[in-house]
């Protein structure tokens, strides 16, 4: 593979998606924050399916008490050439939901991963007994690709945004390492493992780093209200809070956060329809949705919180409402929020939706939520509403 790839190109990656994986070798940089390459891959970078929740409720939503394992996918690159490429050590964190660009910040890891209490593989055996990938040209078959699974994760209540709720949306970041094209004895490290909340900080730019990858998906019931009549009321509207901001902003700041309607065309949107197979929506006859929803905005999220969250949020300074019309966005329009934030601000907010109650079960609104910071980065949500 030397000479093949670049030296920030090597050996192995946590793929964003299919697309991911196939392009990866076009370029000698990779940046899958940028708006162009975005459009390649047919997805956000916020949105790697190879992260995952298992043993609860679905890839991305975790239930309180439950021993969860989170796995990652990790992918040899697509050469024609083998060569061994050795994983010696992954590392997960689960955040707080949040839209908050670029890197990440041990403040937004949740309350029971604080104190370096984070999932993690670290290999500590023979090296050529060590977990391997091996170079070929298809994604997630046969030996090019792994599920790698992590020390176990217990969620606690003051794990989620919405502390009353028993269960809740996960943010997970992935970090891997290893050894690139392994010869038997030896080979060149890659990637660059992480021992500390601390260092997320400086270590973690899922944007351009082949062996890091971020998750952050949430899925929301639209509920049947309380019966009315002998009938099925309205559909309860669905809703769920989040963070946006800038925690690692040492100095005031300003940024805006917006939700749109995703136009999904004949097939439900495969970031969200991979989550759904995974969970207690699998059995429902899923359909995109052919219409927006009749309204769509985002609010303060009023909540009280205890332990580690209410030490972390600093809430904005300022907050400017300001609708997005049909010339700015076709589908349904939009909302959007202009917060001015104090320095390392974090200002909860929340998703309110509202559907057609007539809509039958099974439907499926795909919704994105983007935080756009002053300097053009951008982070995010996406969010799928399912009709129930």
């Amino acid at each position: 593979m030397n000479g093949q790839t670049s030296p920030w190109i090597q050996g192995f990656m946590i793929p964003l998606n299919q697309l991911d994986f196939q392009t990866v070798l076009n370029s000698p940089t990779r940046n899958i924050c940028n708006p162009s390459i975005e459009a390649t891959l047919g997805a956000p970078w916020y949105t790697c399916e190879n992260i995952k929740l298992t043993g609860t409720v679905d890839d991305v939503t975790a239930r309180v008490g439950d021993t969860v394992t989170i796995k990652v996918g990790i992918q040899a690159l697509p050469t024609e050439e083998r060569g061994e490429q050795l994983i010696l050590s992954v590392q997960a964190w689960v955040c707080y939901p949040n839209t908050v660009p670029g890197g990440a910040d041990a403040s937004l890891v949740v309350h029971s991963m604080q104190s370096d209490q984070f999932a993690r593989f670290a290999w500590g055996g023979p090296l050529n007994e060590a977990p391997a990938v091996y170079n070929n040209m298809n994604y997630q078959q046969g030996d090019g690709f792994l599920w790698q699974s992590l020390t176990a994760w217990t969620p606690s209540p003051q794990d989620f945004t919405d502390q009353g709720e028993h269960e809740g949306h996960c943010c997970i970041i992935a970090n891997s390492s290893g050894i690139f094209d392994f010869n038997g004895t030896s080979g060149t490290n890659v990637g660059t493992p992480i021992v500390a909340n601390s260092e997320l900080h400086n270590d973690i730019n899922v944007c351009t780093d082949l062996y890091q990858g971020q998750r952050n998906i949430v899925i929301v019931a639209a509920l049947p209200g309380p019966p009315k009549g002998g009938h099925k009321g309205p559909k309860t509207p669905p809703r769920f809070g989040f963070l946006s901001g800038a925690p690692r902003q040492k100095t005031s700041s300003r940024t805006t956060v917006a939700v749109t309607a995703i136009k999904q065309g004949d097939h439900v949107d495969p970031v969200l329809l991979k989550v759904l197979n995974s969970g207690p929506y699998a059995g429902l006859p899923l359909k995109p949705a052919i219409l927006p929803p009749k309204s769509l905005r985002l609010a303060r999220h009023e909540c009280g919180w205890n332990s580690w969250l209410s030490k972390i949020i600093h809430e904005a300074e300022e907050i400017v409402e300001e609708l997005l019309g049909l010339d700015m966005h076709p589908f349904g329009g939009g909302h959007q929020l202009h917060l001015s934030l104090p320095a390392q601000g974090l200002q909860p907010l929340r998703m309110e939706v509202e559907l057609d109650p007539t809509e039958p079960p099974g439907t499926v609104h795909s919704i994105e939520i983007t935080q756009t910071d002053a300097n053009g980065a951008r982070g995010g949500i996406r969010a799928g509403i399912v009709v129930t």
